[in-house]
């Protein structure tokens, strides 16, 4: 699915269309819907972002789709309109609510969403879309590892050396180091939402590492975690 006009756009020509959506019978479903950023290292294809629509409490997956640029109000529509009308589980249905994170960009659809009797609820925390996720990047990760040349003892000690860096790239999202042109010598921890850190002052790969562990290190500190 191709990412799509910022304006929504709804009715013939596209997905979301209430007249079709509005005769699937409702159920007293919650779903949770979302897209998330996918590290570069191993987006398919190009893609960079994961839609995904999933039920509460069960967290199955009534539709997926990936898209190469930020999502747009017309790419969750279309999102929506999927689970609906060509689910990849369970039948043709209307939910009761949708829980999604509080994303101005989303907002233009609400009233569509409204009108088909369907409750829209903003949530901090989407914790089927964040299981579903991870258990995307661990399929994506075991599937990449065959082959993979193990660490050595010495290799081991950059753990060490660098905690808050560590502690970032296994779990909380992916770090760019080199040079860009234009730039220069640049470093940067992005999430899956986008970029939380960068530096453009380094010269050198010690001098970026040292700069990019004292800036996650403070990232972890503002956001009340414990480093290591």
């Amino acid at each position: 699915m191709a990412g799509g006009e910022s304006k929504l756009r709804l009715g013939k020509g596209v997905a979301f269309v209430k007249s079709q959506l509005h005769r699937l019978r409702q159920e007293d479903e919650t779903w949770e819907a979302d897209f998330r950023m996918l590290p570069k290292a191993i987006s398919p294809s190009g893609t960079r972002y994961l839609g995904m629509v999933l039920t509460q409490p069960d967290g199955f997956l009534r539709a997926e789709a990936g898209i190469d640029q930020s999502p747009t109000v017309n790419d969750l529509a279309t999102l929506l309109a999927h689970a609906m009308k060509r689910p990849m589980v369970e039948g043709q249905l209307r939910p009761r609510r949708i829980h999604l994170r509080g994303n101005p960009t989303w907002k233009p659809l609400f009233p569509a969403l409204n009108e088909l009797g369907i409750e829209v609820v903003i949530k901090t925390d989407l914790p089927k879309v964040e299981e579903a996720f991870g258990e995307f990047l661990g399929q994506v990760k075991e599937a990449r590892s065959v082959g993979k040349v193990k660490a050595t003892a010495e290799h081991a000690k950059v753990e060490t050396m660098f905690p808050a860096t560590a502690k970032w790239v296994q779990g909380y999202g992916h770090i760019e180091i080199g040079d860009q042109e234009g730039i220069g010598f640049v470093v940067r921890a992005l999430d899956y939402g986008g970029q939380v850190f960068e530096d453009d002052k380094a010269n050198s790969l010690a001098e970026a590492m040292a700069a990019l562990e004292d800036g996650l290190a403070r990232w972890f500190k503002d956001e009340g975690i414990e480093e290591i």
